[in-house]
């Protein structure tokens, strides 16, 4: 914070010499002559310093598009002297509709932004509400701003004169996804509808490829919780990343397939960011322990987002990340971006894919997270 004072005497100026005593005269020769002189100083004292700070928040939190907001507007006089009145300049956003002002004191004018009546302390502060509708038609973020002036006074930091809102302040969504540790049970739905055989994690779809033409076929899934009995897969390596469940999907010979999960009620236009943790166990071999052997890119794991919310998994809709080939430990898979569309719902993909036809092409995965910034 930066200070300024004046001294107590001010400024001195020196007018000049005002002449006391003797008028024009000739002196005679040898006389010495005395000229008298008189300086005045005038004196001029500052004006008080007010350093005035300004807020405004809106509430609420984020807006509703044709519903009522309100916004407060906080001044306050951090000293310290008086600032005898002020001036507040106000910028509204157009889709604050109708908005009505009504000052704690004092009369605000809110054309000329006059704020009459109001004689600020120090210490002391003065409020201004703002009650407004939003338009029904509104979208993105609401901002709106103001800025103090004192007068009478003079303000030694102008660095907290102005504030500004806006409105939606949206803080990362991380729970949109649901059960993404596959911790919260199973159930038996896939891309080709309810199949018993299956149990798939509760809330996901598990899909895969019927491209015959390829080499692809029907994939197993079974409940890795089913299977720790197995020393096969006690680990090492272990087969669950955390909690208690992982999902796996495996087939002896090739496959293409994986999970998918819609997810709604997004802002449009928001950032989504979806990740997983997986690895492969693939071999002919099956010998404790059960590590992967032969080629290290026998398999493939990708994520994707669908910005529509379509449920193709073959859409050329999808953003994919980058290609990854882990096998006996997990790590992480993605993130891939993507914005969310109009319509505010997004779908998340889990992609899997066996290069070769072996005994073992089982593909674990688990820990999803989804992160979307407004």
């Amino acid at each position: 914070m930066r200070h300024r004072s004046f001294k107590a005497l001010g400024w001195v100026l020196f007018l000049g010499m005002i002449l006391a005593g003797s008028g024009p005269r000739f002196a005679a020769a040898g006389e010495i002559v005395f000229d008298h002189f008189m300086y005045l100083p005038i004196v001029l004292k500052p004006p008080p310093a007010a350093d005035l700070t300004a807020d405004i928040v809106s509430v609420p939190r984020p807006y509703a598009a044709g519903a009522p907001i309100t916004y407060t507007v906080t001044l306050f006089n951090a000293g310290p002297e008086t600032s005898p009145a002020l001036t507040l300049t106000h910028t509204l956003p157009q889709a604050a509709l109708n908005p009505a002002f009504a000052p704690s004191r004092g009369l605000f004018n809110q054309e000329t932004g006059t704020w009459e009546g109001v004689t600020l302390t120090a210490g002391s502060r003065v409020t201004l509400t703002i009650a407004a509708t939003v338009a029904p038609t509104a979208t993105g973020i609401l901002r709106a701003g103001v800025v103090v002036t004192p007068s009478g006074a003079y303000d030694p930091n102008f660095a907290n004169n102005r504030a500004e809102d806006a409105n939606p302040t949206f803080l990362p969504i991380t729970d949109a996804l649901l059960n993404p540790g596959f911790e919260a049970g199973h159930w038996w739905q896939t891309h080709y509808g309810e199949r018993l055989d299956m149990p798939v994690p509760q809330d996901w779809i598990a899909w895969w490829s019927m491209d015959t033409s390829q080499g692809f076929g029907w994939p197993e899934v079974v409940r890795l919780i089913d299977w720790l009995d197995n020393p096969l897969y006690q680990g090492p390596p272990a087969r669950i990343h955390t909690g208690d469940r992982a999902f796996t999907m495996y087939r002896w010979g090739k496959y293409q397939g994986g999970l998918y999960q819609r997810v709604a009620n997004l802002p449009p236009g928001a950032r989504a960011g979806f990740s997983i943790y997986a690895h492969a166990w693939t071999c002919n071999d099956d010998p404790p322990p059960a590590y992967s052997c032969g080629d290290p890119y026998s398999f493939l794991f990708r994520v994707g987002i669908d910005p529509t919310g379509g449920l193709d998994p073959w859409s050329p809709n999808i953003v994919w990340s980058e290609d990854a080939w882990y096998r006996d430990v997990y790590d992480r898979v993605g993130p891939v971006e993507a914005t969310v569309g109009a319509d505010g719902a997004i779908t998340v993909f889990v992609f899997g894919q066996a290069k070769w036809p072996l005994k073992h092409n089982d593909a674990y995965w688990d820990d999803a997270a989804l992160i979307v910034v407004p």
